[in-house]
Formats: C-alpha cells, structure tokens, sequence
C-alpha cells in the first residue's frame, strides 16, 4: 500500500503540471478542442513521462493539507510554460487585426474558431495558418518535450522564482507584439502610401471622387499585399515560435 500511494502520489504531481501545460499550449489546448480529449492526452502524457521523471519527485506528504502547496506549485509552473506558447499565438491575431484596418477590412468579423469569439476576418484566417504550420513543423512535439524537460528547470515540488517567471511573461508578450507588426508591417507601409497618394490627389483633382474609389481600391491591393508578403512573415513567427519552445527546453 505505501508503494501505491507514493505512486499515486508522483502521477498527480506530475499530471497537475502536464495537464496545466496541454490546457493553455497551442493545438493541444484549442476551445474547439474537447476538454475530454485535453484531458485523456495529458493522462497519456503523463503516463508516458512518469516512468522518467518518478525519480524526481519528492516523497508523499503526510497529510492532505500539506501536499496541497505542491500541487499548486506545479500547477502555476505548467500554466507559465503554456501561457509561453500560448503568447505567441497571440501575435498572429495582433497580425490579423492591424492587416484588417490597414486594408479597410477591419470591420468585416466573424467567429474567430481559436479565440471562439467575434474578431478580425484575417484574424482568425492567420490563426489557422498558425495551427497548421505548427502541426506541420513538428513544433507540437516540441512541446511535449519542453513540457519534460521543465521538470530539470523546476523539480517537482519546487516553486518557481517570481522574478525570472515575470520577466519570462514580460518578454513573451512584448515579442508577440512586435511578430505581429513586423508580419502586417508591409499592408501597414501600403496604407500609409496609399493614403497619402489619396490625399495629393483630392487636393490637386477636387473633381474625382476620392471616397468612392478609394475603398475598392484599398481592399484589392491591400489583399494582393497581404498575399505576397504573407509566406515570409509566417515563417518569421514559426522561427520565433520554434526558439521559444527551444528555449524551455534543456537539450
């Protein structure tokens, strides 16, 4: 009995951090993802881990209320490393906002199938391209991985630093932001000449009906923007996102 409890015990432990990391990473923890199969494969996972990382973890409590703090422990740590990916994500809804106002589209919205809320047409459309291109590069294994390797980072039971934690948050949040102008920066550039050549030319041929041709115009060649310069800033966020997983890893 002793051996099945402190069993019992390590798989808790380590489910409560794993589970918390497939809740919030990308492609695994997806609103139009079922919460039953997020949570079968964090068991799975961690049934797959445990074999491993059983050696780390610390002997079982002697009471209920005094494993409590571990558990909690491990289950801030595992929403760290996911809200890590999860950031990054958020650039491409940044790319896909500024991209709809800057082509006049910004009021056209629909369900966005990531967010599971109203957004940005090009916003939902670049979180999908997100989605696949993780699944395609493999990044998702990555994650796994990194999930695995935290606990060399963080044994279990350790709490982690608040300092390092915070400034982790702080730089994921402010290189999402900055991915997400740098892929919509060339529809920002059209804009801003597009507008200003609208501009000369209501000022210099007051006859010509700026209003009336400048939308359709803005929304073509904003979208044949958009178009060319999409591969290459897709592949930006996919380096980015590559060396964020890498970076939670010990390998």
């Amino acid at each position: 009995m002793d051996w099945l409890t402190q069993y019992a015990w390590i798989g808790a432990l380590l489910f409560a951090r794993l589970a918390a990391v497939m809740m919030l990473a990308p492609v695994f923890g997806e609103q139009a993802v079922p919460a039953t199969f997020r949570l079968g494969l964090a068991v799975l996972v961690t049934a797959t881990l445990a074999p491993s990382l059983a050696l780390n973890a610390p002997a079982a409590p002697a009471s209920i209320p005094s494993a409590i703090p571990l558990i909690i422990s491990e289950i801030i740590i595992g929403l760290i490393f996911g809200l890590g990916a999860r950031l990054m994500m958020s650039a491409l809804q940044v790319a896909g906002a500024t991209a709809g106002i800057a082509s006049g589209l910004g009021f056209a919205q629909q369900i966005d199938p990531i967010a599971s809320q109203p957004a940005a047409v090009f916003s939902g459309f670049f979180s999908l391209l997100g989605l696949v291109l993780i699944m395609s590069a493999g990044l998702h294994r990555i994650m796994i991985e990194a999930a695995g390797d935290s606990y060399a980072l963080f044994p279990p039971g350790a709490f982690p630093p608040i300092g390092d934690a915070t400034q982790f948050v702080i730089d994921a949040v402010s290189s999402s932001f900055r991915l997400g102008i740098q892929i919509a920066a060339p529809v920002l550039i059209f804009s801003l000449i597009f507008n200003i050549a609208l501009g000369l030319v209501s000022r210099l041929i007051p006859q010509v009906q700026v209003f009336m041709t400048a939308m359709p115009l803005s929304v073509m060649l904003g979208l044949a923007v958009i178009a060319l310069g999409l591969g290459g800033g897709l592949m930006v966020w996919l380096d980015a996102m590559e060396t964020q997983m890498r970076l939670l890893t010990v390998r």
